[in-house]
């Protein structure tokens, strides 16, 4: 009698393991059911904006000096690098840094007005530099912009204090290309009399 209790006994370990073993595997399984049919059947995965396309330039209507900065506009843009690359390792808002390093890779290096190196790393300061080297035009100056050329922003605009470079440019519908928008190096169509206040405009030559 006392074996046949013992076998009893010795039977209800592994009988109750396997119950719970059971209902454990029960629930994975539903969770993972429900969760797949949640998801509408498949794993969601966010997609990245297309980015804008490198516009068409006719390059032949230019100077040697505007070919190379559309040039290097677009191979920065085709392999674009950090903000630090283009302000000496600094880590700083570079819209202004972009400007500058691309004028330098041009060509046409600026200088800046406080230290006399070839980076201005602000907006202000890169106005102060096109003033006095004559290459400052007013906004309501009815200067033709020409791609190559920078447009200065105040900080009431809706880029806030940026600068950016011209690309195309047609009866105040613009195409331009800068750093540090988002972030990145990007491109943007916009309607200047939309875009709030400007600074004004930089020359390139």
């Amino acid at each position: 009698m006392r074996s046949i209790q013992r076998k009893q006994v010795s039977w209800r370990g592994p009988i109750i393991f396997g119950v719970v073993l059971v209902a454990v595997i029960v629930l994975v399984c539903a969770a993972t059911y429900f969760t797949f049919r949640s998801s509408g059947g498949y794993t969601a995965v966010k997609l990245q904006p297309a980015r804008e396309k490198f516009p068409d330039i006719q390059v032949d209507r230019l100077s040697p000096l505007r070919v190379r900065a559309v040039n290097i506009l677009r191979q920065q843009y085709d392999n674009p690098q950090p903000g630090p690359f283009y302000s000496q390792g600094e880590q700083q808002d570079w819209c202004a840094n972009f400007v500058s390093w691309v004028s330098r890779q041009a060509g046409a290096p600026l200088t800046n007005p406080h230290s006399g190196g070839w980076r201005i790393p602000g907006v202000r300061s890169l106005e102060t530099y096109y003033r006095n080297a004559g290459k400052f035009r007013a906004a309501n100056s009815g200067y033709q912009l020409q791609p190559g050329d920078a447009i200065m922003y105040d900080n009431a605009s809706r880029h806030g204090e940026h600068v950016n470079f011209v690309l195309k440019y047609d009866n105040g519908k613009v195409t331009t290309i800068g750093g540090n928008e988002g972030g990145v190096i990007n491109i943007q169509q916009s309607d200047l009399s939309r875009d709030g206040p400007i600074r004004g405009f930089g020359l390139l030559e």
